[in-house]
């Protein structure tokens, strides 16, 4: 009778440890298509190093005129407080990951159909809206095409590698770029890398807690180059582990943290990284990202308290994933530039408003798009949607 008290004890333990706390559920979903929002915004911004890229690649670049208050509006959206998007859902993945403990050819599965297959799917369609349509318009109407010559016929082995997974040599020996169809695929490539690496890192988690969370700290701090991911997406996965691992409070102890303690600390961090010459990847702008999720998980304590609020996000987190993978370039790309055609950046509000107003309609018509798939034919919904 005590052996299998204490086995009924364990399994309760164990049962309690891996189930999700609703209130961290709660405030999870509450961000999930906030935070897609600002992966939008970080897609629709022109800058004058964008517009110089533009111009290097061989494209022509539209007018563009801003003052210093546009510019750093941008700075404080798209550079700043959007740059915890991404973090965000690597941690939050991966703490789900812990709390659920699934076997690893039960979790392999799951990432399958949550992440493999809908990556294989728009890669495909994006492949024939880059490849078969171009070609077809070549045909038709060349005058329309920049550069109608250059058709999926002419692309090799390594350029399909680099336009799907990211992938190319490179003369720094890194290899690592975004996957030109679409760029924002290379967190589900990264969280499928991770996935996979998944029990190597739980072991070192539980071997050596303390010095491997160090070490992880430190790469990320420092923007070690790790290679086979990006160090954020490393980072935050692994911190993500922990998180649901041993079962820490995060939210509660985030929560205890003042507005007017963490408000400015992210302004001073802004400021500093985009007035020191530094930018992105540098010790500053690493502790600017960590300060801008601490906003956004407290944020998300404000949402769940509003309950129509709460109501309307976790509605909309249903099309968070759908959104995050039909606005660029399928979206974006065409509200922004129909916008500019009509009213150009000749000075700062207008610059102002292509910033605002396409990234308006980006998000509209993105999850738009996703309730009509999903009410027409739910099971390509699904699948687009990794079964979300």
């Amino acid at each position: 009778n005590s052996a299998t008290q204490q086995l009924s004890n364990s399994a309760t333990q164990q049962l309690s440890n891996s189930a999700i706390n609703s209130d961290t559920s709660c405030r999870i979903t509450s961000l999930r298509f906030l935070l897609i929002v600002l992966v939008v915004f970080i897609h629709n911004c022109y800058t004058p190093q964008s517009i110089q890229r533009i111009i290097e690649n061989g494209g022509t670049a539209p007018l563009f005129v801003e003052n210093s208050f546009g510019h750093w509006v941008k700075l404080f959206i798209t550079f700043g407080i959007a740059r915890c998007a991404v973090p965000l859902f690597f941690m939050f993945a991966a703490y789900l990951q812990a709390k659920k403990n699934d076997s690893y050819s039960v979790l392999l599965k799951k990432r399958s159909k949550s992440l493999l297959l809908p990556y294989v799917l728009w890669m495909a369609l994006l492949a024939f809206f880059y490849g078969g349509l171009k070609l077809i318009v070549a045909k038709i109407a060349p005058q329309l095409l920049g550069k109608p010559d250059d058709t999926f016929l002419k692309w090799t082995v390594l350029d399909w590698v680099h336009k799907i997974l990211g992938y190319k040599p490179k003369s720094d020996g890194s290899g690592f770029e975004l996957p030109e169809f679409a760029v924002q695929f290379w967190f589900v490539r990264d969280l499928l890398i991770l996935v996979i690496l998944s029990p190597v890192i739980k072991v070192l988690i539980k071997k050596f807690p303390v010095g491997f969370f160090a070490l992880d700290l430190a790469i990320f701090i420092m923007s070690v180059r790790v290679y086979f991911v990006e160090t954020t997406a490393f980072f935050f996965y692994t911190a993500g582990l922990y998180w649901g691992m041993y079962d820490v409070p995060l939210f509660q102890k985030i929560d205890k943290i003042l507005w007017k303690e963490i408000l400015p600390l992210f302004v001073i961090s802004v400021v500093f990284v985009f007035t020191s010459g530094g930018g992105e990847h540098t010790v500053s702008y690493n502790f600017m990202v960590i300060f801008a999720c601490v906003i956004l998980i407290k944020l998300s304590s404000v949402i769940v308290r509003k309950e129509k609020l709460y109501e309307v996000c976790s509605y909309l987190a249903g099309y968070s994933f759908f959104l995050f993978a039909i606005h660029a370039p399928l979206v974006n790309g065409y509200t922004s530039k129909l916008w500019i055609r009509f009213f150009p950046m000749k000075n700062t509000f207008w610059s102002l408003c292509q910033y605002f107003i396409p990234t308006f309609f980006t998000i509209v018509i993105g999850t738009g798009i996703g309730i009509v798939i999903k009410k027409i034919c739910p099971p390509l919904f699904r699948a687009l949607n990794g079964g979300r």
